[in-house]
């Protein structure tokens, strides 16, 4: 077929415009790339930055005295936190026990789902009837409202089990809410979701008032260093400068899946 002269040209100005086009199109990719590994390279600074604050965790206040606990095998399947603190503190005089547990993942997607309504009953925990309890508490000077759920279950021995526990997640966009659907509200954009996401939570034995478990949620919180505090919510830390320059391909970050901070009371719990 012959090919007329409106056609011709149009091939033509196309081939001259090509290179141009193929240009410019190597030109967006590059900046989507060096906007890609700048990201990349806060992400590393910052669960870098989480880490080293986590590890300044003091291992005693007031009657309180915790070792850190091993993570059950189960908890491994699921989560791929950057950042895991999980201790253990027996109050001297009382015998009681409260597990702290702070997670950091750097992808909200790694984190969806996993909150205390939906990992103890998938462990075979039952809610408590009535629903749960919201308290009050201050984390880093900031005060909030967090949920308190209870939940019970029956072990081998038949012997009935209860735990209190308090879940939040703390967002960097400084927010810091118990609600799931503001998390899952994050999953839909990619670069939104890749700012991470912290989950804090304080586990108690029993079902004590929740004045009381507010109070030792409180006195525990105290112990996250204000810097962890401030790189969870994705706000500059003094050690960020330190750290910047960190190679994201040789940051020696470990990846250790989790199954929520809290069952590292026991082997068995969620």
């Amino acid at each position: 077929m012959k090919l007329s002269l409106a056609t011709l040209r149009l091939i033509h100005r196309a081939n001259r415009a090509a290179p141009v086009l193929c240009l410019a199109a190597l030109l967006a990719g590059g900046t989507a790339l060096s906007r890609q590994t700048g990201d990349r390279g806060e992400a590393v600074a910052r669960a870098q930055s989480i880490r080293m604050s986590l590890e300044q965790v003091p291992f005693m206040t007031g009657r309180w005295v915790g070792t850190d606990c091993p993570l059950p095998a189960a908890a491994t399947e699921i989560l791929m936190p950057t950042a895991v603190l999980s201790r253990r503190f027996v109050e001297l005089g009382t015998g009681r026990h409260a597990t702290l547990g702070v997670i950091h993942c750097g992808d909200v997607r790694d984190m969806n789902g996993h909150y205390p309504p939906s990992c103890y009953p998938s462990s075979g925990w039952h809610a408590r009837e009535g629903g749960h309890d919201s308290v009050a508490l201050e984390l880093n000077g900031e005060r909030f409202r967090a949920t308190l759920y209870r939940f019970s279950s029956v072990d081998g021995t038949g012997a009935l089990r209860e735990v209190s526990v308090i879940g939040f997640f703390v967002l960097p966009d400084a927010a810091i809410s118990s609600d799931i659907e503001q998390l899952r509200s994050r999953v839909a954009k990619l670069e939104i979701s890749r700012l991470g996401v912290g989950q804090i939570q304080v586990v108690m034995d029993g079902w004590p008032a929740a004045d009381d478990v507010a109070a030792t949620a409180n006195e525990l919180l105290a112990l996250i260093p204000s810097d962890c505090v401030r790189a969870l919510k994705g706000l500059p830390v003094a050690q960020t400068e330190a750290i910047a320059d960190t190679d994201p391909k040789t940051d020696g970050m470990e990846h250790t899946k989790l199954h929520g901070v809290s069952q590292a009371t026991s082997g068995d719990e969620p």
